[in-house]
């Protein structure tokens, strides 16, 4: 059973294109394991593969998408534009999500609201927000 599709990118890759690397964040994100079988689409290709597993890789680079005697579909124009859409408007999210999980630990480490307005898009009034969200977890 295909457990989920995936973006890849064949030129990212530590074992060779036909191995590309997967991010740790995408294997937890999604629950995969060594062997599963999952899609990963590039472009106006997709690939039906097996997930491996190499702890002796460089830590980021430990979990890739076996691509050798893999299924080869194509790819509708539309899907392709669809994907593109889809990427276009998810960006922004997560963009602004983990700057705030980085602006979060600033504060939590006690780092001047000040000072982080100068690393940050972020308002003054989001970060006293996000400030008075962490100082009230910590009261809990």
């Amino acid at each position: 059973m295909i457990k989920v599709k995936i973006a890849i990118d064949t030129n990212f890759n530590y074992f060779g294109p036909s191995r590309p690397t997967i991010s740790p964040f995408v294997i937890s994100h999604f629950d995969i394991h060594e062997g599963d079988i999952i899609i990963g689409f590039q472009d106006d290709q997709e690939w039906e593969g097996n997930i491996g597993y190499d702890p002796n890789s460089p830590e980021e680079m430990e979990w890739y998408l076996d691509l050798n005697g893999s299924k080869e579909y194509s790819v509708t124009e539309e899907r392709e534009k669809g994907r593109d859409e889809g990427i276009r408007a998810a960006y922004p999210i997560g963009e602004l999500s983990g700057e705030v999980a980085v602006v979060s630990k600033m504060l939590s480490d006690g780092m001047d609201i000040v000072k982080v307005l100068n690393y940050t898009r972020l308002s003054r009034t989001r970060l006293e927000n996000i400030k008075k969200g962490l100082s009230e977890l910590s009261e809990k």
